[in-house]
């Protein structure tokens, strides 16, 4: 009989819709859109179920995501500029 032999634990890797750099998911935000409620969580350490995207820490990824319309698309809901406003407050902790 086999033994498995766990030499580390998995580290979970999501990508940056602002940069598109692939990085473990504790080093970056988690925004999650739930269709039934028609709202969207904004919590780096959410286990919220939904459509979600993931950005860094940064204000470049930021930019860059809400750019073109790029974070909607992902998420597939409506454009909101308090969503803006909940991940700047995010980012600025």
């Amino acid at each position: 009989m086999a033994v498995r032999k766990l030499n580390k634990l998995r580290v979970v890797k999501r990508k940056c819709c602002g940069c598109g750099k692939v990085k473990p998911r504790d080093d970056m935000i988690k925004i999650t859109y739930n269709k039934q409620l028609d709202s969207v969580q904004v919590e780096p350490d959410s286990f919220f179920i939904g459509r979600s995207a993931y950005i860094c820490r940064n204000n470049g990824c930021f930019f860059e995501a809400f750019k073109k319309g790029k974070f909607y698309k992902i998420l597939k809901c409506r454009q909101d500029d308090k969503l803006k406003e909940k991940i700047r407050a995010v980012l600025e902790k």
